[in-house]
C-alpha cells in the first residue's frame, strides 16, 4: 500500500513504527473502558474533579451511612488525575515535533538553491541533506507518536475516573433513597430497619468496590503497556539523535585536516641563513 511517506527511506521506516504503536495504544480504550480512543486531537477535560458524591450523603440528613460506603472514596481519588498537566505535555511534545518536521522542510527548501550546482561534491552534499531532512523529519513523527500515547494514557485514566464516578454516584442516590425509608421505619422496627439496611449497604458498597478494583486492575496493566510503548519510541528518538553525530565527527575530521594542512610557523630563530 502506498501511503504519504512511502519511497522516502527513514522517514517511511519510522512512520511504519509510529502507526504500529499508535494503533496498538488507541486498542486500550476498548480493553480498559469500553471506549474506543482516538490519538487524532486529543484534549482532556475535567470530568468531576470537583464534585464529592458523598457530600450528598451528609445533604440528605443521613450522615451514620458514610463510614459504611466511605472506602468508596479511595478509587475515585486514586484516579484523580490531572488533564491540564496532562494537556501541557501532549503540547509540548507536539510543539517540539512541529519544529523538528519545519526543519526538515526548511533543509528540503535548501536544496533548490544548488540546482545548478553539478558534480561529486554536490551529489555528496545533496545527499547528506537529504538524509538530514528525513531524520528530522523522523524525529517529527516520533515526537508525535510519543504525544498521541502519552495523551491515550491520560485519556484512559480521566474516562475510567469518569466511570468510577458515575458509578458510585448510583449507589450513594440508591443507598439514600433506601436509608431514608429505614430511618423512617427505624421507630416502628426498635431501630431493626437500619440496622438491617447498613448489612445490605455495606455489602452492595463492597460488591462495587471489587467491580471498581477490577477496573482499575486493567488500566494499571494498559498503563505498564504504555509505558512499554513510550519507550520503544524512546530509543527510536534515541537512535535518530545518534546518527546526528556523525557530523560531529566530520568537524573533528576537518579540523584535524586543517591542523595538519596550516602554514606552519617556524620557531624564532630557525630558517634564518647564516
Amino acid at each position: 500500500m502506498t501511503t504519504a511517506t512511502s519511497g522516502a527511506g527513514i522517514v517511511d521506516s519510522y512512520a511504519g513504527l509510529v502507526d504500529s504503536i499508535t494503533s496498538e495504544s488507541e486498542s486500550e480504550g476498548e480493553q480498559v473502558v469500553d471506549v474506543a480512543l482516538s490519538a487524532t486531537g486529543v484534549v482532556l477535560d475535567t470530568i468531576g474533579a470537583a464534585v464529592d458524591p458523598f457530600g450528598a450523603i451528609v445533604g440528605a440528613g443521613v450522615g451514620w451511612l458514610l463510614e459504611h460506603v466511605s472506602f468508596l472514596r479511595e478509587p475515585l481519588d486514586a484516579l484523580l488525575g490531572n488533564p491540564d498537566e496532562i494537556n501541557a505535555n501532549t503540547d509540548a511534545l507536539k510543539s517540539a515535533a512541529l519544529e523538528m518536521k519545519t526543519i526538515a522542510q526548511e533543509h528540503r527548501e535548501d536544496l533548490q538553491t544548488i540546482a545548478g550546482w553539478n558534480g561529486e561534491a554536490a551529489d555528496a552534499y545533496r545527499n547528506s541533506l537529504t538524509q538530514l531532512a528525513e531524520e528530522f523529519e523522523a524525529m517529527g513523527t516520533t515526537l508525535d507518536g510519543t504525544a498521541a500515547v502519552v495523551g491515550i494514557s491520560g485519556m484512559l485514566v480521566i474516562t475510567l475516573r469518569g466511570i468510577v464516578f458515575d458509578i458510585i454516584t448510583a449507589l450513594i442516590t440508591e443507598l439514600i433513597r433506601y436509608a431514608l425509608i429505614a430511618a423512617a421505619s427505624a421507630v416502628v422496627t426498635m431501630g431493626g430497619s437500619v440496622a438491617a439496611f447498613l448489612g445490605v449497604a455495606g455489602a452492595r458498597a463492597a460488591a462495587t468496590a471489587a467491580k471498581i478494583s477490577g477496573k482499575i486492575s486493567k488500566l494499571i496493566s494498559s498503563l505498564g503497556r504504555q509505558a512499554g510503548r513510550i519507550a520503544e519510541l524512546g530509543r527510536a528518538m534515541q537512535n535518530l539523535t545518534e546518527g546526528l553525530d556523525r557530523f560531529a565527527t566530520a568537524g573533528d575530521l576537518a579540523f584535524g585536516a586543517y591542523q595538519a594542512a596550516k602554514p606552519y610557523d617556524a620557531p624564532a630563530g630557525q630558517g634564518q641563513q647564516r
